[in-house]
């Protein structure tokens, strides 16, 4: 009897073990494909004489939309065309739907959502559509992050204050921006730590529902630590906006997240995969410079995972990531021995693969793109399958100057077209797919 029922345990087990097995070799559900967008502009932004971004060009920024970026498309002129927005708005903005969002470079206190319209003539003007003033919390253009929560009705915004030693919040109602609640992070600095960076990365991840902020805190003056900044992630309930957990980044798996002064009003940084594990753009000084490093939370988890690294042996900053589907990422990143200044031709685009954390450079007839100017910048912009690249266009003088040129990559098949090209004289900084007008 013993023996039988020994039998029918070993039985069972085995039966159990074959049933995981087959359970776990199941093919798993496809995610979802991201829906298409039928009708969409590019809006192209351009600024004269140097590249522009985060205030570092007053010498004039221009904004045109086209319906079409391939090389069937006239030239985009921006000699006495389009719009001049340089004692507006600035170049940095949230961007949803057709509708753009910032705190402007004009004096308001407050904060506008509006958006570009285009006649029958092909003239662009701007319509605002929604402007209200701060309440307690006041933000300074461009110093602040972002993240679209729940429903994406509500925009949540997060700044520090004056001196960078509070870090406050603010909701947004999406149609009209009124201010639906606002407050600060019980967050505060750690002992020999003088200040917060200026804005920090927001993000919000769907399969748990929590918005994720990362942020650095900085050595108080005089004081003399190998770490000088120190990056946290504060897990944060999107409802209550309580923070319920803040851990400390190690120096070694990645000292500061990219854009931590500006968010990602301009450039992009953070995104998911299919499964949605969350990838996030930061840097590791090595050897007295900036090398980039791209670190992973995967699904399920609220810190990094530090053995695993997409962007080993760089060459220099890792400026911006986006998701193309499949496990492929678009990056844009610089080779730090051909220069570091904002118009330094020493940035590139090239194809990260997630599987393997390898990269190569994006190519076109065999040739890879060439280097560019605008360390701050978003020439790239990805929508229905395809990557918009925009390269070139520097302005070093009328005989030497280039056309800024588009170049469209397959996301599927890695095939790369060329595209329209943009006049020359003006530095090429933005290109933002938009619902059409």
């Amino acid at each position: 009897m013993k023996a039988l029922k020994h039998l029918l345990l070993i039985l069972t087990v085995a039966m159990v073990s074959m049933m995981s097995m087959a359970s776990s070799c199941e093919k798993q559900p496809e995610p979802e494909p991201k829906p298409e967008i039928k009708d969409y502009n590019f809006d192209l932004f351009v600024c004269a004489v140097k590249h522009g971004g985060m205030s570092k060009n007053k010498n004039g920024t221009y904004v045109r939309s086209v319906s079409a970026l391939t090389a069937d498309q006239p030239m985009v002129e921006f000699t006495g065309k389009g719009i001049d927005i340089t004692e507006d708005f600035t170049l940095e903005s949230i961007t949803r739907g057709k509708y753009y969002y910032q705190v402007p470079q004009r004096a308001t206190g407050g904060f506008v959502k509006f958006h570009i319209e285009r006649n029958a003539a092909g003239e662009e003007s701007i319509v605002e559509d929604a402007e209200v003033p701060f309440k307690d919390n006041t933000f300074d253009a461009r110093k602040y992050t972002h993240a679209w929560i729940g429903d994406s009705t509500t925009l949540v915004l997060v700044g520090t204050d004056a001196k960078h030693t509070k870090i406050f919040w603010t909701k947004l109602a999406e149609s009209n921006l009124a201010v639906q609640s606002e407050g600060t992070f019980n967050i505060t600095l750690p002992e020999k730590y003088g200040s917060f960076s200026t804005s920090g990365l927001l993000t919000y991840r769907k399969s748990d529902k929590k918005l994720y902020y990362f942020y650095l805190t900085k050595l108080a003056a005089g004081i003399s630590d190998a770490a000088t900044s120190v990056t946290h992630i504060a897990v944060i309930n999107p409802e209550t906006m309580a923070v319920e957990s803040d851990t400390a980044v190690p120096f070694d798996v990645m000292e500061e997240t990219a854009g931590s002064a500006y968010g990602e009003l301009m450039q992009s940084m953070i995104f998911y995969d299919e499964a949605d594990n969350m990838y996030v753009a930061g840097l590791k000084t090595i050897n007295d410079q900036e090398m980039g490093i791209l670190r992973r939370i995967p699904v399920g988890k609220t810190t990094f995972d530090a053995s695993w690294n997409g962007f080993p042996n760089p060459e220099g900053k890792l400026l911006t990531v986006q998701y193309l589907g499949d496990g492929k990422v678009l990056s844009y990143s610089r080779e730090e021995t051909l220069g570091t200044k904002i118009d330094s031709k020493s940035h590139f685009y090239s194809i990260i693969n997630l599987s393997d954390c390898t990269r190569s450079r994006v190519k076109f007839n065999g040739q890879d793109l060439q280097y560019c100017g605008g360390r701050f910048s978003q020439r790239s912009a990805v929508v229905n399958g395809k990557a918009y690249i925009g390269v070139g266009g520097e302005v070093e003088g009328a005989d030497e100057a280039t056309n800024p040129t588009i170049y469209i990559y397959d996301c599927k098949t890695g095939a790369v077209e060329k595209g329209v090209e943009l006049s020359k004289g003006f530095c090429f900084d933005i290109i933002r797919a938009m619902e059409a007008k």
